[in-house]
């Protein structure tokens, strides 16, 4: 019966088959795993949507909108402050103050005499706020 031919177990096991010195040769660098977010647990998914419902969404309305702010926010918690700083109904803004660093404290803050809260919801546009509420943490020159 023919001998079956063992694979290889490492690396260094095919070089020392092939006569190779890999001992010169730098260690090959690590690629960085790009984040990829965990789906909700149901847990917060549900504390999420009751949450939702108590504010004043339909249960409908709030199965679609809880995923939505669990991408936004993470934790149930930090979905009610978002909730309770712009409204049910905004979870996109929600993640774009985010991505810029902005929590739902900020938009408390005062920018030429209206809170940054108002501007939004009179319609100004995210990225507006965001440069207003940074010109106004950058130290005087």
């Amino acid at each position: 019966m023919p001998r079956r031919i063992q694979r290889p177990r490492s690396a260094a096991d095919i070089a020392r088959s092939e006569g190779l010195d890999l001992g010169d040769l730098a260690p090959t660098p690590r690629t960085k795993r790009r984040y990829t977010p965990r789906p909700a647990s149901r847990s917060a998914l549900r504390v999420v949507m009751d949450g939702l419902v108590e504010a004043g969404c339909t249960r409908q309305e709030a199965a679609e909108l809880a995923p939505q702010w669990l991408e936004a926010e993470p934790s149930p918690q930090g979905v009610r402050c978002w909730t309770d700083a712009l409204g049910v109904r905004q979870p996109r803004v929600a993640a774009q103050l985010r991505l810029h660093g902005m929590c739902a404290d900020d938009l408390d803050v005062h920018i030429d005499g209206t809170t940054a809260r108002q501007r939004l919801r009179n319609g100004e546009s995210v990225g507006q706020v965001v440069a207003s509420l940074l010109a106004l943490r950058r130290p005087p020159t």
